[in-house]
């Protein structure tokens, strides 16, 4: 049998790609803020966002300091490092200044207000922040998350879950992103998160327990404070891409309609902190 010679007709050439769209330039009112803005905005502008030389930058480092607030929350401090023998509360609606406020609440305000991470209210801070990552068993260690009654080992075990990721999420923001006990406690939290991601459980964390569906004590869904710890690590980010991608997908579906409650031990607990999707 004879074959039909080859055909000689070219093939069409692939069409290139389009170019990448050019992005108009963001205006930003620097020059406003300079002349309205109180003094930690007018610094940070300057820094992060018009990114002005060092040289420039170390001039107007005093900046930060001469803001009122800023420094009624540095001499609140108890010679121990925290605010209020306490972690994250914050103010009451009746409080004039920061009365209540707790430590990790009052270094991330100060890192807002531009404090460097070497200043002397934010060392001082360091030592128990640090201390936090290791989720040490001493009750004292607890703060605010402390039983008022009988010793429960399983709302310790919450309480010590979560100041140990906030407080990396205040040590990432602080710049510590190198160093090895923050990226040791970073690792152990993305390591859990990610393995409840890939679990059946992140399909149906949801379990019923009398008349109301709770989260199932095994799940281990992300907590702002995780997602804050990220957000200031990216080369973090990028050593764990893997993970990254499945917690895309977990903040990319529709937030779940029940209330964040989980099952802890034999109570059920209220999860505000915890992310379960979109929140937008």
């Amino acid at each position: 049998m004879t074959l039909p010679p080859p055909s000689t007709t070219p093939a069409p050439p692939i069409s290139p790609l389009p170019p990448p769209a050019v992005l108009a330039p963001v205006r930003f009112p620097l020059s406003w803020i300079l002349e309205h803005a109180a003094a930690p905005i007018r610094y940070r502008a300057m820094t992060d966002v018009a990114r002005l030389p060092s040289q420039s930058a170390d001039r107007l480092s005093f900046l930060p300091f001469t803001h009122r607030p800023a420094l009624m929350l540095a001499m609140l401090q108890a010679s121990d490092g925290t605010w209020n023998r306490s972690m994250l509360t914050v103010p009451s609606t009746r409080a004039e200044h920061f009365e209540g406020v707790g430590t990790i609440s009052a270094v991330r305000r100060l890192l807002e207000y531009g404090w460097d991470k070497d200043t002397p209210p934010l060392l001082l801070a360091r030592r128990v922040l640090f201390r936090l990552l290791a989720e040490d068993e001493d009750p004292e260690w607890l703060f605010e998350f402390g039983a008022k009654g009988p010793a429960d080992e399983d709302l310790a075990r919450r309480g010590r879950a979560i100041l140990r990721e906030a407080a990396a999420a205040a040590l990432a923001q602080a710049g510590y992103e190198g160093d090895p006990r923050l990226r040791g406690a970073a690792k152990r939290i993305i390591e859990r998160i990610a393995a409840y991601l890939r679990s059946p459980l992140a399909q149906k964390p949801f379990l019923r327990v009398g008349n109301q569906h709770v989260l199932a004590a095994e799940a281990a869904p992300p907590s702002v404070h995780a997602l804050t710890m990220l957000a200031y690590m990216p080369l973090f980010r990028t050593e764990h891409h893997d993970a990254m991608d499945r917690l895309y997908q977990h903040l990319s579906q529709a937030l779940p309609r029940q209330d964040p409650v989980q099952l802890c031990g034999k109570r059920v607990m209220p999860q505000p902190h915890l992310v379960l999707g979109d929140l937008l």
